[in-house]
């Protein structure tokens, strides 16, 4: 499946917001309240935490844009996808994610990993 859910539409908005008022929006439009955020140098619980990371985020990454790689593959209440964090449309950071969401369509839990996947060996 390629099409993408608005709840992941909303999640990378809040990604490239600018503002905590539009942060704040956008995860809300994304995000259930009992929503869990890991990725290799953070992990936040909640909808505010989440926010606050984003925020970090934007203070010490003010021009970067996270842009999708890939559609968006399904099956039960996951999705899959690659992203891209780039400042002036160079790719910094790479990597994908896991997203699992409620019966009403909002994130439950984002799994994101960096880089590409290890060599066999």
């Amino acid at each position: 499946m390629n099409t993408r859910p608005a709840c992941l539409v909303s999640y990378f908005a809040a990604w490239n917001s600018h503002s905590i008022g539009e942060i704040q929006q956008n995860v809300s439009d994304a995000f259930g309240t009992n929503t869990r955020y890991f990725d290799p140098h953070r992990v936040a619980i909640g909808v505010e935490e989440f926010s606050a990371c984003l925020a970090e985020f934007r203070a010490q990454r003010p021009d970067a844009e996270i842009v999708w790689t890939s559609g968006v593959d399904s099956h039960h209440n996951l999705h899959r996808y690659s992203w891209e964090v780039c400042i002036a449309n160079r790719a910094i950071v790479a990597g994908y994610d896991v997203v699992e969401v409620d019966e009403a369509g909002k994130i439950v839990t984002v799994f994101s990993f960096f880089g590409s996947l290890p060599d066999i060996g």
